[in-house]
């Protein structure tokens, strides 16, 4: 659990920060508040603290100074700072005695979760920081990667490269180059990687470690060729200390000027799910990708029977099957297609559950190899089963949605494709499901249901037959007619005369 100090003479700020970090993560501590820097060291300088939140300016004791004793007493806990000046001198100073990130007031909210989130990890890493360039790099990194992920401003940004001295190298043409070693198989506090970290920050102003401690280097050079030795540089480096084939190797295209880093790195985020069909230490780039010349053969309905009817075994194999034949025309498939087949896998699985489905999504999105892919989805095959295994005369939690559903809204438009896509279920399995449950095929049920309502109302009122097909869900009168005779033998008007209804 992180535990936090907010420290501020302004109770609103105060306030206002207590609400938004406590509603973002439950497992943050506040262990207190403080309305300056003595109040602060006086209180709580002897409780454990990770994280301590202060403006700069305070009576009695202001943030910097705050700063600069506390680390006597707990020299690993880590800072943020808010300012309502926009005066580079007190960062300066902020960044001689070590702090996080510095937040301009109004605050930015996301800006401040991202840096919690960041911190977070790093202290639940047991990340330890050391040399004199330490807090300096940690800062810059922080907010290289958010202008990557365009969650700077411009006008921010330009202040940000006057503050860290980088160039803006208007007219010289640059790449961005992803580096990300193997999990498991890159140990990261080893001296190779540090090496490699030294070596390369030496080198390239733009190289940052992002939260995943990867790697990314923003080259610049005169030209195309230039860029083109220095990627030779940068893989030869990588070869020397750690082995290229313990690195996925991500490229992309040349632009121009360091303003087009960012564009560059959502270019490199659409290479990500190549690495599925490369090897580790391959360059992977856009100019590079082989042509796409097999993807899968999925038939749903095959698959949602099995899931239906609760056949394990017969999932399993079709899971075994498709990575043998996808393993086997690995190098021509198409990873997106692959990615796309197995996230309906997951849609008929998540059941509904909208959460349970974003987090498979994510998992299977973020995998590097086909052994990670594989895994993830037998992880998701297991609990499926186990908690489906229900009594046989119950319904299932999705089909008791969908019966509620129908039976409050039957007068609107829906399909399985329309309820599919509302309660996050593949809608060839939610077809199959609903059969199986139910003892008929939906749109037999919803016609049941609708034609149900219809001779209810034609015996009990005087309406137009028109008012009540619509009332009951029909816009189209013939098709009305068709389905009213085919479950009662009669037509509307020849059913309201047989119940004598004047």
């Amino acid at each position: 659990m992180l535990k936090m100090l907010l420290v501020d003479d302004e109770p609103l700020i105060v306030q206002g920060l207590r609400a938004v970090i406590q509603e973002f993560d439950e497992e943050i501590e506040i262990i207190g508040t403080a309305k300056n820097g003595m109040e602060a060291l006086t209180h709580f300088a002897n409780e454990p603290c990770d994280l301590v939140i202060t403006d700069i300016k305070m009576p009695k004791m202001d943030g910097l100074q705050l700063i600069e004793a506390w680390k006597k007493e707990q020299p690993e806990t880590k800072f943020i700072v808010l300012s309502g000046f926009q005066e580079f001198e007190y960062v300066k100073r902020g960044l001689a005695i070590g702090i996080e990130n510095y937040l301009l007031k109004p605050l930015n909210e996301m800006e401040l979760l991202e840096t919690i989130t960041q911190i977070k990890e790093k202290v639940e890493a047991d990340f330890q920081a050391t040399g004199d360039d330490a807090a300096y790099y940690i800062l810059r990194d922080n907010a290289l990667w958010r202008w990557l992920n365009d969650r700077i401003g411009m006008e921010d940004w330009k202040e940000r490269m006057a503050l860290y001295k980088m160039p803006l190298a208007k007219e010289m043409r640059t790449a961005l180059v992803w580096i990300q070693p193997l999990y498991g198989q890159v140990d990261r506090t080893a001296d190779g990687w540090k090496k490699l970290q030294s070596h390369l920050r030496a080198e390239y102003p733009f190289m940052l470690l992002n939260p995943e401690e990867e790697l990314l280097i923003g080259l610049m050079a005169e030209d195309d060729d230039g860029i083109a030795a220095d990627i030779a540089t940068v893989y030869e480096k990588i070869s020397t200390l750690i082995g290229v084939e313990q690195c996925f190797f991500l490229m992309s295209e040349v632009g121009t000027g360091t303003a087009y880093f960012p564009k560059a790195f959502r270019g490199l985020e659409q290479l990500l799910q190549e690495r599925l069909v490369s090897s580790p230490g391959t360059l992977i780039s856009a100019d590079k990708i082989l042509p796409h010349r097999w993807r899968p053969n999925f038939s749903q309905h095959q698959l949602a029977r099995a899931l239906v009817l609760q056949e394990k075994e017969k999932t399993l194999t079709w899971l075994d099957n498709f990575f043998s034949e996808w393993e086997a025309h690995l190098y021509e498939s198409d990873p997106h297609q692959v990615i796309r087949v197995l996230s309906e896998v997951a849609l008929m699985m998540s059941e509904s559950d909208p959460e349970q489905l974003l987090k498979a999504i994510r998992r299977l999105d973020g995998a590097a190899t086909p052994c990670e892919l594989k895994t993830t989805m037998l992880e998701l095959i297991h609990p499926f089963f186990d908690r489906n295994q229900h009594d046989d005369n119950s319904k299932s939690p999705i089909i008791q949605k969908i019966i509620s559903y129908v039976t409050e809204h039957f007068m609107e438009g829906m399909s399985l494709k329309t309820l599919g896509a509302k309660f996050h279920i593949n809608a060839v399995y939610l077809g199959q499901l609903f059969q199986k449950e139910v003892g008929s095929h939906f749109t037999d049920y919803l016609n049941q249901y609708r034609v149900n309502h219809a001779k209810e109302v034609l015996m009990t009122t005087k309406q137009p037959v028109t008012a009540i097909a619509e009332e009951s869900g029909y816009t189209d009168m013939a098709y009305f007619y068709r389905q009213f005779k085919k479950y009662t033998g009669y037509t509307p008007n020849g059913f309201r005369k047989k119940e004598k209804v004047q």
